[in-house]
């Protein structure tokens, strides 16, 4: 079944919110900072605008540009209330100045069409050079309807933001600027917000510990949690709060917040769920196989999820033969199974994906799926030597079967409930990653965030599934 998968970029935030950006943990044999107090245990929902918080919250915005798990730490680091936009599929926008991402946000705005937006905001987008969204290239919806962030929410209370104008602030929430002139960046205070505005990508690091810009590293300034608690401001406004190293963790409860935070987020889309399952079972289930993720294209500066060229697409032989050899290597490793040359003497010239099954089921053949943004890898030449080393090796498409087609109309009949976008084409690789995800081993590319992401997915499971496996023991 063909499926129309290759766009400039599927999704501009998966991989970048989710990969765990870069951390540091670093032991140190100082003495202890005293920690943060435990903040509220009681569940913090997702708060719809028209629900009141209390007159004395505090709170802290962001541009979602890239993500949101830095910002979840930060909002629990300072026990404010964050204010998350929403997510953004498709044609993505990269760092900016923060005004330049205000207005790339203003555009998608559920408030107006795109087409009143682009009217409304014609002399910003001359000033910073930006074009007017199409509406056809992306999609947008709440975190909560893609990831299940239902252990982040027992920690940091969060609202859902659909209106990125400070007027909504005002309305709802009575954050209210006092007309100080705009600055383009540097951090000041308007009323009742204090702004941080990058000048660069590399302009503020955020310790856990205090007193730490002898650690600078590539940025220009330094922060510190316990500096930032005392700030008396309704609410800190960021642009950005991505980076790699944008917030080095030292301190172990922090850490484990964050390993927490990084396995609870995995995909609650119902359609994804239910498609996956549909596919998993079609492959004979969970640990019948070996997930694979290959890409042929790039992420330039963790920036976004999948673009059309750059370091991939030239590392694209190494990553295949990489592959190849990773996968040899575990086949050598199992006495049980059988050989490289002993399976190609089995397998039939040109498998069908039911002789794959077949031969896995009865003859220990090794069964490969491979999630991957490559147009028809079989007959992609740099995809040769996996395709002759492993002829079971297949993809998303090779899903044809009647017991696959409910899956295939669930998921081209799946739409975002807020405006009605066709979802398909943003949906597969999520599914791509849940099911690559449930191999018995998964092999990514090297610097991929998405991949990334789908080891710490084939981590979470089969940790879970060693659990319930203890569970029914006992």
């Amino acid at each position: 079944m063909a499926v129309r998968r290759r766009m400039p970029l599927i999704i501009a935030f998966i991989a970048c919110c989710l990969l765990g950006y870069t951390v540091l943990w670093i032991r140190t044999s100082n003495p202890p900072y005293e920690a943060l107090e435990q903040h509220i245990s009681s569940p913090k929902p997702m708060h719809p605008v028209e629900e009141p918080v209390s007159v004395d919250e505090q709170y802290l915005a962001f541009f979602t540009h890239s993500g949101f798990q830095n910002q979840l730490i930060q909002a629990w680091y300072l026990n404010r209330t964050l204010l998350l936009p929403r997510a953004l599929f498709g044609q993505p926008f990269g760092w900016s100045l923060f005004d330049k991402l205000h207005i790339e946000h203003q555009l998608r705005d559920v408030t107006l069409s795109p087409a009143q937006a682009c009217i409304q905001h014609d002399a910003e987008l001359e000033r910073y050079g930006v074009e007017c969204p199409e509406p056809n290239r992306y999609t947008m919806m709440p975190f909560d309807e893609i990831f299940d962030l239902d252990w982040a929410k027992q920690h940091v209370r969060i609202v859902s933001r659909d209106d990125m104008s400070y007027e909504w602030m005002e309305k709802n929430f009575e954050i209210a600027r006092a007309g100080a002139a705009n600055q383009d960046n540097g951090s000041y205070v308007d009323g009742d917000i204090l702004f941080f505005k990058d000048e660069t990508r590399y302009n503020w690091r955020i310790f856990d510990t205090p007193h730490q810009s002898e650690r600078l590293g590539k940025y220009l300034a330094s922060l510190d949690i316990y500096q930032m608690r005392e700030f008396p401001q309704k609410l800190i406004h960021f642009g950005s709060l991505f980076g790699s190293g944008k917030m080095p963790i030292r301190r172990p409860e922090h850490y484990e917040f964050l390993r927490k935070l990084q396995r609870s987020i995995v995909y609650r889309h119902p359609v994804v769920t239910e498609v996956a399952d549909n596919f998993l079972q079609s492959l004979g289930g969970p640990g019948a196989f070996i997930g694979l993720h290959i890409s042929p294209l790039t992420i330039v500066a963790a920036d976004f999820f999948r673009s059309g060229d750059g370091w991939f697409v030239q590392a694209l032989p190494r990553n295949v033969q990489n592959a190849v050899t990773q996968i040899t290597l575990s086949i050598d490793k199992h006495p049980d199974v059988p050989s490289l040359q002993e399976q190609l003497a089995i397998i039939p010239q040109n498998p069908q994906f039911d002789q794959c099954l077949t031969l896995a089921k009865t003859r220990n053949v090794t069964l490969i799926y491979m999630a991957t943004d490559a147009p028809h890898p079989s007959s992609n030449s740099d995809f040769a030597i996996l395709y002759s080393s492993f002829p079971c090796t297949f993809t998303i498409d090779s899903f044809s079967t009647k017991l696959n087609q409910p899956a295939w109309n669930s998921l081209s009949n799946a739409t975002n409930a807020h405006d009605g976008t066709p979802m398909k084409k943003y949906l597969i690789p999520l599914i791509d990653a849940t099911i690559a995800s449930r191999g018995r081993l998964f092999i990514g590319t090297e610097a991929s965030t998405f991949s990334g992401y789908v080891y710490r997915l084939h981590d979470v499971f089969w940790s879970q599934q060693a659990a319930d496996a203890l569970t029914g023991q006992r």
